[in-house]
């Protein structure tokens, strides 16, 4: 096969994790050979190329390639200009495509332009298979039960049935029960002692309000204690950032040993006021879709859960919505308004929860 062999994903990390760490543990360590920092990779007596796209301008590390071919991993989180330009790449006689992807909406670029392509699989140069976890052999049916019932909604349908659908209405309607809540009685006792973790979710603005949510992990679940809402709209008066500070350390209390606060990355001068006030401080991971598919799970099993008194988190909670004028162009973002506890839930749950406790 004349050309590059190609793995490509979101990045060389997600590629190792869903692809070459199985590989590498089937085939034994005698017959690979992989660089981490430049993607080379020896297969028994075939190399590869092993890269990342995570943004659009990453199509320009395969311009003027030759592939023959090509896998990819969970194609509609590809870039589509990358995915365009790799197409043109396959140009050797008898050069191929394989990929791999969960559902995504049914106006995603990858359905309308290529699985929907009738022409092209008229020409026989595109196949699909539609596939389950019921498929994959190797899932025990306990473990398929266990992600049966952790998503619901539209997870459910495009991460077990494998489906196409709308992201549409309200994001948490089907998982943000009553089992969610909390309040003075059901607290736990000790909720408040040294072995539990505790986290300060924040969502950061001057114009637009300023959140704080105190988050508590008992090592089985999340409780959402407590809240700060500062709307400068409403209060009529901007806060600086030593202010915001100042109302963090009363919010966190006399004792802030061992608090981490959690973070947009972006709200660079208030994370440098935190830490001159001696607060653990960690950037927020902030993929607005994963991290929803993680809060919608911690929600559906109970992991997180949300004191009554918490009312602002509980009303944007119930009310945030898909951007239905997005999602009709395939784009699927929530609607930006009145999402800042929202926010804040999500930083705490995608940042500090790992995935084993989720799902």
């Amino acid at each position: 096969m004349k050309g590059w062999r190609l793995i490509t994903g979101v990045s060389k990390q997600t590629i190792f994790a869903n692809v070459l760490n199985d590989l590498f543990n089937l085939i034994g360590t005698k017959h690979y050979k992989y660089n981490h920092q430049s993607g080379l990779l020896r297969l028994f007596d075939s190399y590869w190329m092993v890269m990342g796209a995570k943004d659009e301008g990453s199509e320009k590390y395969i311009r003027g390639m030759t592939v023959g071919v090509a896998v990819c991993d969970e194609v509609t989180l590809m870039p589509h200009e990358f995915f365009q330009m790799l197409l043109t790449r396959l140009s050797p006689e008898g050069a191929r495509l394989y990929g791999t992807t969960n559902c995504d909406s049914p106006k995603h670029w990858l359905k309308v332009e290529l699985l929907d392509n009738e022409p092209l699989r008229k020409m026989g140069v595109l196949s699909s298979m539609h596939v389950t976890m019921d498929d994959n052999p190797n899932l025990s049916e306990e473990y398929k039960r266990s992600l049966r019932t952790l998503y619901k909604g539209l997870f459910y349908e495009r991460y077990i049935l494998g489906l196409w659908v709308m992201a549409e209405g309200a994001i948490y309607r089907d998982v943000l029960g009553s089992h969610c809540r909390f309040d003075e009685d059901s607290r736990p006792a000790g909720l408040y002692s040294s072995f539990a973790a505790r986290y300060i979710g924040v969502d950061y603005g001057t114009t637009n309000p300023c959140v704080f949510l105190d988050v508590y992990d008992d090592a089985k679940w999340l409780w959402q204690d407590n809240e700060y809402y500062w709307d400068s709209e409403t209060m009529q008066r901007q806060k600086t950032d030593s202010e915001y500070a100042d109302d963090m350390i009363e919010f966190i209390g006399p004792n802030k040993r061992g608090v981490i606060v959690v973070v947009d990355p972006s709200a660079a001068s208030f994370k440098t006021e935190l830490i001159k006030r001696g607060l653990l401080v960690k950037d927020a991971k902030n993929e607005v879709q994963e991290g929803i598919r993680k809060v919608s799970s911690a929600l559906k099993t109970g992991l997180y859960r949300i004191h009554s008194r918490c009312k602002k988190t509980l009303s944007e909670m119930e009310n945030y919505s898909w951007d239905k004028n997005s999602s009709q162009k395939g784009i699927e973002k929530p609607i930006k308004s009145n999402d800042h506890c929202c926010d804040g839930v999500r930083y705490v749950i995608h940042t500090m929860v790992p995935g084993w406790r989720i799902g």
